[in-house]
């Protein structure tokens, strides 16, 4: 019985230790042509609780007042992010609100992002042309 207990104890330990870490937290991206920016709160996914994803918490002003014509709050601007450890997440993919295709859908990019300290560093790719923010952590 102490065997079981053991062995069952160096399973549970072991299992977290190769567990993923899933980002969380709410962050600030950087202000876009116009000043506005956004709060992205990251958390598991829905459909996959292994991986990270970043949904649109809000949508504010230039003057810090929210923006509540704004059609985009609620929605994953970020999935699918897996953890490589150390900080660093990838594999993902990031859609850019200001930046619509001509027939008005998403753009859809290839993700990376790398944590250091309260600063994520959020880039998105289509082929080798990457585009990149540092988004700030929100207390």
């Amino acid at each position: 019985m102490k065997f079981l207990f053991t062995l069952a104890t160096a399973f549970l330990l072991l299992s977290s230790i190769v567990s993923a870490d899933v980002l969380t937290g709410t962050y600030k991206t950087e202000p876009n042509d116009e000043g506005a920016y956004l709060q992205v709160k990251f958390g598991a996914c829905s459909n996959d609780k292994k991986l990270t994803c970043g949904k649109i918490k809000g949508s504010y002003l230039k003057n810090g007042s929210k923006n509540n014509k704004s059609k985009i709050v609620g929605q994953n601007i970020v999935w699918g992010m897996v953890d490589e450890g150390a900080g660093k997440y990838g594999n993902g993919k990031i859609w850019d609100p200001s930046d619509p295709k001509d027939d008005g859908s998403k753009k859809i990019y290839k993700s990376k992002m790398e944590l250091k300290g309260n600063t994520l560093t959020v880039s998105g790719c289509i082929l080798w042309i990457c585009k990149a923010q540092n988004w700030s952590k929100v207390k």
